[in-house]
């Protein structure tokens, strides 16, 4: 069982780094184009600035929060993968940010393929690190610690 659980919490703790890399070999592979307008690059921005202001609320929510059920996952060693797994989503998210900013600054229509590798693998890791954190959530707020 507990071998099931230590496999579980592998997969956890990789797959929106691999899905990421899969996509950007996906991106790579099929050689699509990346968008000519600079609309994505600004609702990247507002994604990510989104998911980082509502994870750090989260995150502050969380340490802040005084309860027995807190109190309790705080003694639990899954208090510290919480708290990592929120913070790796809000780099995630900054990372968006900023690499959709640094696209403002280059030409639309042929943009340098680093930068598109990168902004497809931020916006995944984004999109899928803040998946990790709301399943987390969602699963403590079902099944609470009594």
């Amino acid at each position: 069982m507990e071998e099931t659980d230590d496999m579980n919490r592998l997969v956890e703790q990789f797959f929106p780094y691999l899905l990421s890399i899969l996509l950007v070999g996906a991106y790579l592979f099929f050689g699509v184009d990346f968008p000519k307008c600079r609309d994505v690059l600004s609702a990247s921005i507002t994604l990510g600035a989104v998911f980082t202001g509502f994870l750090a609320t989260l995150k502050s929510i969380i340490i802040s929060v005084n309860s027995p059920a807190i109190d309790h996952l705080r003694t639990l060693k899954f208090w510290g993968v919480l708290l990592s797994y929120l913070q790796q989503a809000i780099w995630a998210s900054l990372g968006l940010c900023i690499i959709s900013m640094i696209g403002f600054f280059l030409n639309p229509l042929t943009p340098p393929q680093l930068f598109c590798v990168l902004w497809v693998f931020l916006a995944s890791s984004a999109i899928f690190t803040f998946l990790r954190v709301s399943n987390l959530i969602m699963k403590m707020l079902r099944n609470p610690i009594r």
